[in-house]
């Protein structure tokens, strides 16, 4: 039996299943390009990445979005701006990922810009907003722009929640909480988080006891927050009683033993694992490293079955730790690859100009810099007092759009005032939009060591008339500038207040800069009390600091003491054994003195040389004592004669 067949329909027909084909491959084609663009950002292979979008022949919408996305999470946030500027369409995606990307880079004011141009806001844009805010420490904003949403989600209460907790505002967080209509268990998690970074032990165990349910995660935060008190018992007994333990719950316990110097335990875990992934070899190889255990962490780096990029930068950490660079260098030379943190880690090793050479190498390789990239470079150039230099890598921050990133505008404060420019320290901490701890703290120890105790001073009220609460590194920050101006008072109620107002225990190094103190006003009696009354062991350089005091002001009998202890505590080194050996001399203790050389001698120590050094046009110059090697060195001799002449005539004035 034949059917009559009309050539329209069948015509019609085969256009429509040829169409479909061509969508249906032309979309799985799409699909496939886009996986393989945010793949090559996952790994870092940026050039791969805009390679393939360069040689695609469509694009959608989806794929400009993938390209957007994957230059922000890899910092790269102008190039991101330039896709997103370059879009024949976006949609509410290329708004939200290009708004997060300039909140995660401190840009607020654009990131708001482009907020309020957004017709069709969803509950992830947001979301996104009020996380910019948040976490540029901005939670006043945040919770304004929390209090106008339409429509909020489980991410939106934990946000704000979060915020509050980094900023100490514990009891608006608790308040917020509690007026949430659904309470999900990741929001019960975060406050449970919340608590456990605030130390808030006891109140954390109890919400966790009175949850309705729990989930790994609840678990876990719960076990870190009894190994952050140091109840490991608590801790393990809570892993223990898990309905369900994931990897993720055995890393967490091997890190909480880590943490707490309980290494043993960790291994015993590390070997009952029933399925060990990558994870959980680099977390044991960065606990080895952590406790300082760099031949455990190698000897298991080598057993490993697979290694990535985080095995080998662990233990490049641990030879940097321990100032073995040569050992690092060579593991850096061999490593299959490396990436930003791999740099990072080798030029943070260097207080010297090997560092600079390693971040230009850094750049040739194609990597951009991070955070940690500028943050170690700035340091090297207010080390080495390169303002050449430093200028140069402050332009770098602008163009690679750091100038909003908190830690690296700070890191410029401490460069700029060690080179000597207190004034363009200044200018940078003023322009700052958002001034955080870090930042004031900056400024607080560059008045300090340029003697400005006053102005070190004033800037302490008004960190906290901002909002932001003094941590140990303000406290040091302000005892050095007491001590650089022998204002022993306000040094006193200083040190008294970290206990009484701010519930910070003080650490050695400030009882060492208040014994510094004490020492440079002649109190050495005090000092001497005040060492015999602590409850920490000083570091070595906190006695030679007392010892030098006893010398200038001629108290030899406490010197003695002193000298006693050292030598109790640390082997003879050249500066104490010259040290000692001026005291004896200048009591014409002829005999020990000439010992002490003798011992120096012996062992094979020498005093170094002084050194110093100036960088002209782009060169550092240095300088050794008797130094005679420079091919200007006579004119550089007649105009150190010159200037000594002006001295002198100065001084005779």
């Amino acid at each position: 039996m034949f059917v009559k067949c009309n050539v329209n329909s069948c015509l019609s027909f085969l256009s429509n299943r040829f169409l479909c084909h061509y969508t249906i491959t032309n979309a799985n084609s799409l699909f496939q390009w886009n996986t393989k663009i945010t793949h090559c950002f996952k790994l870092g292979d940026i050039e791969t990445a805009l390679h393939l979008f360069d040689e695609m022949p469509h694009k959608n919408v989806v794929t400009w979005n993938c390209m957007i996305s994957g230059y922000i999470k890899n910092g790269r946030i102008l190039e991101a701006h330039e896709v997103f500027e370059a879009m024949p369409n976006r949609n509410v995606v290329s708004f939200t990922a290009m708004l997060s990307g300039y909140a995660r880079n401190g840009r607020l004011e654009e990131a708001r810009s482009l907020f309020d141009a957004i017709s069709d806001k969803n509950v992830v844009c947001w979301n996104s907003m009020i996380s910019g805010y948040v976490s540029n420490g901005q939670i006043h904003e945040a919770r304004k722009l929390f209090d106008e949403m339409p429509v909020k989600n489980s991410v939106s209460w934990a946000t704000i929640i979060e915020g509050y907790f980094h900023q100490g505002l514990v009891s608006e967080a608790e308040v917020l909480f509690n007026q949430v209509p659904r309470k999900c268990v990741s929001l019960y998690n975060t406050i449970l988080a919340g608590y456990a970074e605030m130390g808030h032990f006891e109140v954390a165990y109890e919400l966790f006891m009175g949850m309705p349910q729990r989930d790994v995660a609840t678990w876990t935060n719960m076990i870190n927050c009894l190994s952050k008190a140091g109840k490991m018992e608590e801790a393990r007994g809570l892993f223990e009683k898990m309905p369900r333990k994931d990897v993720v719950a055995w890393t967490v316990m091997i890190r909480c033993y880590m943490r707490n110097a309980q290494i043993e335990e960790a291994q015993k875990l590390f070997n009952e694992m029933p399925h060990l992934d990558i994870v959980a070899w680099n977390s044991m190889i960065g606990g080895y490293v952590q406790n300082g255990r760099l031949e455990y962490a190698i000897e298991l780096f080598r057993k490993m079955p697979k290694r990535d990029t985080v095995s080998w930068n662990s233990i490049l950490l641990g030879y940097v730790q321990q100032n073995d660079m040569v050992s690092a260098y060579y593991l850096f030379d061999e490593m299959p690859k490396k990436d930003e943190t791999s740099w990072n880690t080798m030029i943070s090793g260097y207080q010297t100009e090997e560092a600079l050479v390693l971040y230009v190498k850094m750049l040739q390789n194609g990597l951009k810099p991070n955070q940690g990239s500028f943050t170690y470079v700035l340091s090297v150039c207010g080390t080495l007092a390169l303002h050449g230099w430093g200028r140069t890598m402050h332009m770098s921050v602008i163009k690679s759009g750091y100038e909003n990133n908190s830690v690296v505008i700070s890191s410029l404060i401490p460069m700029y005032s060690k080179c000597g420019f207190m004034k363009d320290a200044t200018l940078v901490f003023t322009s700052m939009i958002n001034k955080d701890t870090i930042a004031w703290n900056a400024m607080i120890v560059a008045q300090a060591y340029h003697g400005s105790a006053l102005e070190s001073m004033k800037l302490f009220p008004c960190m906290i008339q901002a909002g932001l609460k003094p941590d140990h590194v303000t406290f040091l920050g302000l005892l050095t500038a007491c001590a650089h101006s022998g204002l022993v008072e306000e040094s006193w109620k200083y040190l008294r207040s970290m206990e009484k107002y701010w519930n910070l225990n003080p650490k050695p190094e400030h009882y060492a800069c208040m014994i510094d103190l004490l020492g440079r006003s002649g109190l050495l009696t005090e000092a001497y009390e005040l060492v015999k009354q602590l409850p920490v062991d000083l570091p070595a350089y906190t006695w030679e600091t007392l010892l030098s005091a006893c010398r200038v002001h001629g108290n030899f009998e406490i010197g003695e003491l002193v000298v006693q202890k050292i030598f109790s505590i640390q082997p003879l080194n050249v500066g104490m054994g010259v040290l000692v050996s001026n005291i004896y001399a200048s009591r014409e203790m002829w005999n020990d003195a000439a010992n002490i050389r003798a011992l120096l001698k012996h062992r094979g120590l020498k005093k170094e040389s002084a050194c110093s050094w100036i960088e002209m046009k782009g060169q550092i110059c240095q300088f050794m004592y008797n130094d005679k090697s420079h091919p200007h060195k006579e004119d550089i001799y007649k105009e150190l004669e010159s200037l000594s002449v002006i001295i002198e005539e100065f001084g005779s004035m």
